[in-house]
């Protein structure tokens, strides 16, 4: 029996290091960053007069930046993470959280496409009934979406600072709004203050993270560590 707790803590303290290289940190900030960016191009429509061919270049411009973030996010987990503690794999349980946690962001992303078609709708007037038109669903509808899908990705990955990165991630756009109506300031500069500040404060977290895993973690000098594997069956 305390073998098997054991094993379970040994396994809880490799999966959560897995998070403490600061990659998670500095990935999700860029991409935070990078929507903020999408928002704010979406509020100079409103401010000047953009061609189609400039949106869509914009567009095309914050696509291939995503998926440059994503990339070296992969790039840092194979070449910097791995290397320095090695691949594990993990038991029947905590692959089970896992497939919990891929359903939430799944119905996470199709709520996200809903709005998104719903407010592209909404902005070309094509008919829409008017509680779509006329209550800012997003204002409402992504700060709950975010802090739900964090808090119960901060549950199933136990790593608590997520729930934090929830609310990081809900407030920047509703709390834009407020700024342009209640101050002097414009839409990109109102956004551009609400997502720098919480994209910056999960990169600085995970800069700060990447420093210590390196110098806790250093490359080992016979090479990579041995895979290894848990089962939490028991």
């Amino acid at each position: 029996m305390s073998q098997s707790i054991s094993l379970k803590e040994i396994e809880r303290k490799a999966f959560r290091s897995t998070f403490q290289d600061g990659l998670w940190d500095i990935f999700l900030g860029l991409l935070l960053l990078n929507m903020g960016i999408g928002t704010m191009l979406g509020g100079m429509l409103g401010e000047t007069e953009m061609s189609l061919m400039s949106l869509l270049g914009s567009m095309v411009a914050l696509i291939a930046f995503a998926v440059v973030i994503l990339l070296a996010f992969w790039a840092g987990k194979k070449f910097i993470t791995t290397p320095r503690i090695g691949l594990v794999k993990f038991g029947q349980q905590r692959k089970a959280k896992m497939k919990n946690l891929r359903a939430v962001l799944f119905l996470s992303v199709l709520l996200g496409v809903i709005m998104l078609i719903l407010g592209w709708a909404a902005f070309t007037g094509n008919g829409l009934p008017w509680w779509v038109t006329e209550i800012p669903l997003p204002l409402y509808v992504w700060p709950l979406q975010t802090i739900i899908v964090f808090g119960l990705g901060a549950y199933f990955l136990d790593v608590t600072r997520f729930y934090a990165y929830g609310v990081l991630y809900g407030l920047p756009f509703p709390l834009g709004i407020l700024l342009v109506e209640n101050t002097d300031l414009t839409v990109l500069s109102s956004m551009a203050i609400t997502f720098g500040v919480a994209a910056g404060v999960m990169m600085l977290i995970g800069v700060v993270l990447f420093v210590r895993f390196l110098r806790k973690y250093p490359l080992p000098a016979e090479g990579p560590p041995l895979e290894g594997a848990f089962d939490d069956k028991h």
